[in-house]
C-alpha cells in the first residue's frame, strides 16, 4: 500500500495526538510506503511555527522525523486541481504522482473529492478504522 498523510496528520502528531501517532506508526510497521513532498514539509514547518506559534525547533524536528520515514514524490505541472481550495492542489498532485492508495486528511476540500482517480481520500478516523479492520492496529 502507498499512503500520503496530509499536513494536518503530521501537525496532529507533533502536538502529541495519539490517533495520528498510532496510525503513522502502524503504517510503518505494516511496511506500507509513506510519501511526502517538499511542499508538504514546508507547510508542516510553517503551520507549526507560524500559524500555531510553537517553537521553530519543534517545527524543524517534526520535518526531520517525517523526512526520515517517507519517500519523496515531487509533483510537476498537472491538470488536477482542488476546485474549492487551490492551496490544496500540491497535496492532490503529490498523491497522484506517487500513485497512492490512500490520501489521509481531515481537510474538507480534499475529502469532498473522494474518490479521485483511484485514490481513496479518507479522514484520520476512517483510516484508523481501516487499519483496525486489517488487523494492523489493535
Amino acid at each position: 500500500m502507498k499512503i500520503l498523510f496530509d499536513t494536518n496528520v503530521y501537525v496532529s502528531e507533533a502536538m502529541r495526538g495519539k490517533s495520528a501517532t498510532a496510525i503513522i506508526e502502524a503504517t510503518e510497521r505494516a511496511g506500507w510506503r509513506i510519501y511526502v513532498s517538499t511542499h508538504l514539509l514546508d507547510e508542516l514547518e510553517r503551520v507549526i511555527a507560524e500559524k500555531l506559534g510553537l517553537s521553530r525547533r519543534l517545527a524543524v524536528l517534526s520535518r526531520q522525523r517525517v523526512t526520515r520515514r517517507c519517500i519523496f514524490a515531487e509533483p510537476g505541472t498537472s491538470r488536477h486541481l482542488v476546485p474549492d481550495d487551490p492551496n490544496d492542489n500540491p497535496i492532490l498532485k503529490c498523491a497522484l504522482v506517487a500513485g497512492v492508495d490512500y490520501l489521509v486528511t481531515n481537510d474538507r476540500h480534499l475529502l469532498s473529492l473522494h474518490p479521485y482517480e483511484g485514490i481513496r481520500i479518507v479522514t484520520i478516523s476512517s483510516y484508523e478504522q481501516i487499519l483496525r479492520e486489517q488487523g494492523i492496529l489493535p
